[in-house]
């Protein structure tokens, strides 16, 4: 069995200020370009210091922004209501990149548990903060 696309997170960061870091972009990129991930679509909610809600999309943005290096997959999968939800939580001056992002590298592992008949019942994604404070709580090193 063949799959169109593997497994996808929704990542969602907040920081100050209308765009991302461009660090953060260039991490994104340097995984896309070694075809760890995919990314499918993003975009970003802002809300202005008078509290008004703007939505980016990339194709939005004048050329020349940290985005341009960016081709997007499957353009539009992020829901209005996935929008909204962020937008209502956003500070003044806040905004948030909503990324979807396949996994590349669980795309052909998916396909054989579809072709074996097992089912994957759940994924648990640990953040590595946490997992990294767990490692330490445990003295792992």
């Amino acid at each position: 069995m063949t799959f169109d696309f593997g497994p996808a997170e929704v990542f969602v960061i907040r920081y100050r200020g209308r765009l991302p870091d461009a660090r953060v972009l260039g991490a994104l990129a340097d995984l896309i370009a070694a075809d760890t991930v995919r990314l499918l679509d993003i975009l970003v909610v802002s809300r202005d210091g008078g509290g008004a809600v703007e939505v980016i999309e990339i194709d939005d943005l004048p050329a020349g922004s940290p985005f341009d290096a960016f081709e997007l997959e499957a353009r539009g999968i992020t829901g209005n209501e996935d929008v909204e939800r962020i937008a209502d939580d956003l500070a003044p001056g806040a905004s948030a990149a909503i990324a979807v992002i396949e996994q590349l590298w669980a795309k052909s592992l998916a396909e054989r548990f579809a072709e074996s008949g097992a089912q994957l019942l759940e994924t648990v994604r640990i953040p590595a903060p946490e997992l990294n404070a767990i490692a330490v709580a445990a003295n792992i090193e």
